[in-house]
């Protein structure tokens, strides 16, 4: 973690301290007076020095801190006998970056040192920067390194600087320099640098210090922003080359809207004297022929369409191609960019959904003599996708129970579900599209992405019953009035949903011999849950006296719990959590799925808004777009989050700047791996763009009359396009359409071999 040098005269202190130190994992060197400090300061690369602050005594302990401090970027802390206000103030003026006292525990000492660490590593970043640069800027880098252990935010950072985050931006944005969320992403990557200097670190533990889920996305993120692989960064001078590096992208061209010539001179010469400093020089950036996608725009099918596009170069935002980039577009699934990206957000790569078991009673022996209560929060991976299926999970939430030791229960099970509202439709969805797969819609508890799988298949001749099976539901949840049908007789299958006895009706013919395989809405996902809980809990050996109940409003909840059942009425039981949320979101983007999208948008209204409801969840999206990232409140009108709904209207500038925000912000790297990529399984780029294999990260976009493509494009050059394609109105089948956007991103990526060939 750290160097520690320790003042120990008081060998009681120093075998606290040390030992405490040591457990988490810092090197110690003891020191028997100031004057050893002094000189390893000189000699070794000493993090931080812990000191008795009344060593000698304590007029001279401060003077030796003021000197220590005057003269090193050190990390100061201290151990004080006198636990007064007075003796705190004066230590806090002579610069130290924490005080220890008689009842710290080794927790609070681990604490202090780690963040005495994180301000010396900001310290020597800020000492390694020009003086040119504004010292408001010098203290958001400082900040942003010190704070690079996953602690960074912007509404952090502006607030330590005692700004807005928009007034933050605008004075970064006038001096020329990076946006608040880069310079976050510029801190992490900086102390990770730190951390890999250090031989004893793997770059799996670095990957996690500074925020990232595995070694790879933190690699891909390293690689992007500079060059470097971890591996090339096991050097002494680490943080320096990331610094110089990060600081020569950022003056190969400027934050958006800003170039080159607009950087104060000052800044800009030593800047250039600290590039030079680095080995090599600057690519330009890359360049797109005009020519070759108006060709495409104005030849059939797209010259009968409505199209908008908008490339631009990630590093340096300069528009490389604009057509209709203001104008408002259906988005269809290129809305999912939108919620992942204000789920990644606010919530952060690590968030995992938990679903909670608590017992309303007393426990004697296995029985509970009461009722258990389940608080789900909307888990979108209690499915195949993330399991064997969704019966696994709830298998596994009433094994828990079990393993609780409970085997009775005198009362019923209530479902806490008052954080979400109970429509189970989107308000503006067709109504053709619910009896699909992708029509599907969940609840606070659901499962299997609300889908009923059923198997069909035909007798061996015509008038023989067809046997059908499904997933989920019970034995009455499907009726078929389906018939075998002549061999050469082509399928046709319809099913429909009868709200009042909540059955599925198939209906139709299969012909002869077949055997078919259809995706079905659950439509009551609520109700499928409870049923296939009761039976896993019976499975378990687990008896429920009492009813199933389901508590929607706030009113129906027990005596004795109020507040729909919080504060909670006791210590969980059980609890079950997802994956993180980073995985959840590859679970949207590569496959384009509806379902969990949608348990996102209303994950958001729940924890942000009133309730989990889509109005409240489409309006917390939109105004952190807004407020935030910066979109223009004109340019988004969201409805849903699968983007199924056609009420959806966003400009393709809107979706750059969400693009290029996620870029630049601290989880760009599992934003980006997140997306579909050409020839990947199961996503839906997997057949498209096969000769822009790992070039392309992308969200595809398909309803009727709408196609889409929105992501990031590796250019030939190895620069970074941001574009968004997005096109309606076109009358015909995507077959048609989705080859010409495609021959739309190839212009982007290919246009400057055009250049070469005029040279």
């Amino acid at each position: 973690m750290g160097v520690i040098a320790l003042l120990q005269p008081d060998a009681r202190i120093s075998a606290q301290v040390a030992e405490t130190l040591t457990a988490a994992s810092h090197q110690v060197l003891p020191c028997q007076s100031w004057e050893a400090v002094r000189t390893l300061l000189e000699n070794e690369a000493i993090d931080t020095v812990v000191a008795d602050a009344d060593f000698p005594n304590p007029g001279a302990a401060v003077r030796s801190l003021r000197a220590t401090r005057a003269r090193s970027a050190v990390g100061l802390v201290v151990w004080t006998e006198e636990d007064t206000a007075e003796r705190y103030f004066d230590l806090g003026e002579a610069g130290v970056d924490g005080v220890l006292g008689p009842r710290s525990r080794p927790s609070t000492i681990r604490s202090r040192v780690a963040n005495a660490i994180a301000e010396t590593r900001g310290r020597r970043i800020r000492a390694m920067l020009p003086e040119s640069w504004p010292d408001k800027a010098a203290e958001a880098l400082h900040w942003a390194v010190a704070h690079g252990d996953r602690r960074g935010s912007v509404q952090g950072l502006a607030s330590a600087m005692g700004m807005s985050p928009s007034a933050l931006q605008a004075l970064l944005r006038e001096e020329g320099l990076p946006t608040p969320n880069r310079l976050l992403l510029w801190g992490r990557l900086v102390l990770a640098a730190a951390c890999l200097a250090d031989p004893s670190k793997t770059s799996e533990s670095v990957a996690y210090s500074v925020g990232y889920a595995t070694a790879g996305a933190f690699s891909r993120a390293m690689k992007t922003q500079t060059g470097f692989s971890p591996g090339q960064l096991r050097i002494p001078d680490a943080m320096r080359v990331v610094l110089r590096k990060l600081i020569e992208r950022h003056l190969n061209g400027g934050e958006a809207g800003t170039t080159f010539t607009s950087i104060p001179s000052s800044l800009g010469g030593t800047l250039l004297l600290a590039i030079a400093l680095t080995a090599g020089g600057c690519a330009a950036g890359p360049g797109v022929d005009r020519g070759a996608v108006e060709e495409i725009l104005r030849a059939p099918p797209m010259d009968q369409l409505h199209a908008g596009v908008l490339a631009i170069d990630a590093a340096t935002g300069r528009t490389l191609y604009a057509h209709n980039e203001r104008r408002r577009f259906i988005p269809a699934s290129n809305q999912k960019v939108l919620v992942t990206a204000t789920a990644l957000s606010l919530l952060g790569p690590d968030y995992r959904f938990e679903t909670t078991v608590r017992a309303l009673g007393e426990q004697s022996g296995d029985v509970l003599d009461g009722d258990l209560v389940i608080e789900p929060s909307g888990d979108p991976s209690w499915s195949d996708r993330y399991w064997a299926d969704g019966k696994e999970v709830l298998a596994a939430l009433a094994d828990s129970v079990r393993a609780a030791g409970i085997r009775t229960v005198t009362g019923g099970i209530r479902i806490d579900a008052t954080a979400w509202d109970s429509t189970t439709i989107g308000p503006t969805w067709e109504f053709e599209d619910l009896r699909y797969g992708y029509g599907a819609t969940g609840s606070v508890l659901a499962m299997d992405e609300g889908e009923v799988e059923v198997i069909l298949r035909a007798g061996d001749r015509p008038g023989l019953p067809v046997d059908v099976a499904w997933s989920v539901g019970g034995p009455d949840y499907v009726r078929a009035r389906i018939e075998t049908v002549h061999s050469d007789s082509t399928r046709r299958v319809r099913a429909s949903y009868l709200p009042e006895s909540r059955r599925l009706i198939l209906e139709g013919r299969i012909p002869a011999g077949g055997v078919d395989t259809l995706s079905v809405a659950q439509r009551d996902p609520m109700g499928v849950v409870v049923r296939e809980l009761s039976n896993a809990f019976v499975s378990a050996g687990i008896e429920v006296s009492g009813d199933w109940t389901i508590q929607w409003d706030a009113e129906s909840v027990p005596r004795g719990c109020p507040q729909a059942i919080r504060p909670r009425c006791s210590a969980p039981i059980a609890t079950l959590r997802s994956p993180p949320l980073s995985e959840l979101v590859a679970g949207v983007l590569e496959p384009s799925q509806n379902w969990m999208t949608e348990q996102l948008v209303r994950t958001l209204g729940a924890l942000y808004g009133e309730r989990g409801s889509w109005s409240e969840g489409t309006d917390v999206m939109t105004r952190y777009l807004v407020d935030s990232l910066g979109v223009a409140e004109t340019d988004i009108s969201a409805r849903d989050g699968s983007g199924l709904s056609a009420y959806n209207l966003v400009t393709p500038r809107a979706v750059v700047r969400i693009l290029r925000a996620m870029a630049d912000g601290p989880y760009s790297a599992e934003f980006r791996s997140a997306m579909a990529e050409p020839g990947e399984e199961d996503s839906t780029l997997e057949e498209r763009l096969e000769d822009l294999d790992g070039r392309v990260f992308a969200k595809t976009g398909t309803i009727s009359n709408v196609n889409s493509l929105s992501g990031y494009l590796v250019g030939p050059n190895g620069h970074d396009v941001i574009f968004s394609i997005l096109t309606n109105a076109s009358g015909l089948p995507a077959s048609r359409v989705r080859p010409v956007i495609d021959d739309i991103l190839r212009a982007l990526a290919d246009s400057p071999r055009s250049t070469r060939q005029n040279d």
